[in-house]
């Protein structure tokens, strides 16, 4: 039997993209293989912690002993299901880290008619390949270079690997959601290049600027980056990060 890690199995409403606002059951996997500038979730980035923490309907706090597997997360799942849940949202670090994990348990998911989301950097397309053909939505980054994911002679090779899963989920009529954080002094020509690669799939292109006050790029240069992207893509859109004006997870 396959067992992961996961850091945290909470419901909350979703914060990013053409989704936010829907309510979703959030399984953050634990691991990350890449160290952006602006992450907000660095505390998952260890791929084995002892403890998931579950954070129940009544918002107590509980942790449970690492690893897992797909049984019990299903279970969990379940107690947190409410009226309004649109989706389980595999999330992380990344997701991809534990992808035959994360398969077994959106496998179970959808035998249940669950709707499985998943949230991933795509950098690794082969990982994703094998995992796709369950999920209904996915929301993939593109990380520009001055995010710093990767040293800077592995930057090719990620960004080769996030269009390569880009195009696997459009192919494979998965929901696609294209995100890439900007922050001040984002050029142009990134995001022109970045647009031009994905004129010819059928994707919600979504930036979203950093929360850091210090990093965040003001309005000028956000409508200059979305009529950028909108001279090559059809569906594209500005949104920060809800659930932090929400002040929930």
């Amino acid at each position: 039997m396959v067992v992961g890690y996961i850091k945290e199995l909470f419901s909350s409403f979703q914060g990013e993209g053409p989704y936010a606002g829907r309510r979703q059951i959030f399984i953050r996997f634990a691991g990350c293989p890449l160290s952006c500038v602006y992450c907000d979730t660095a505390y998952a980035r260890q791929p084995e912690p002892p403890y998931c923490t579950i954070v129940n309907k009544d918002r107590s706090v509980l942790q449970i002993k690492n690893p897992l597997d797909h049984s019990s997360v299903i279970e969990l799942v379940g107690e947190l299901l409410t009226p309004d849940t649109h989706s389980l949202c595999y999330t992380g670090g990344d997701p991809l880290l534990n992808a035959e994990f994360v398969k077994e348990i959106a496998r179970e998911a959808k035998y249940l008619h669950y709707r499985n989301f998943i949230e991933t950097s795509g950098y690794s397309a082969a990982a994703f390949e094998s995992i796709v053909s369950e999920f209904d939505i996915a929301s993939i980054d593109i990380k520009l270079r001055r995010h710093r994911a990767v040293k800077d002679e592995d930057y090719e090779l990620l960004y080769y690997n996030e269009l390569n899963s880009i195009r696997i989920a459009v192919d494979s009529g998965v929901e696609t959601i294209v995100k890439v954080v900007v922050m001040r002094g984002t050029p142009e020509e990134e995001i022109e290049q970045i647009s031009k690669a994905l004129a010819d799939l059928r994707v919600i292109f979504v930036l979203q600027p950093v929360t850091d006050i210090n990093l965040k790029p003001d309005i000028d240069e956000l409508f200059t980056l979305s009529e950028v992207a909108g001279s090559f893509l059809d569906d594209v859109m500005v949104l920060p990060q809800v659930h932090k004006c929400m002040g929930v997870l």
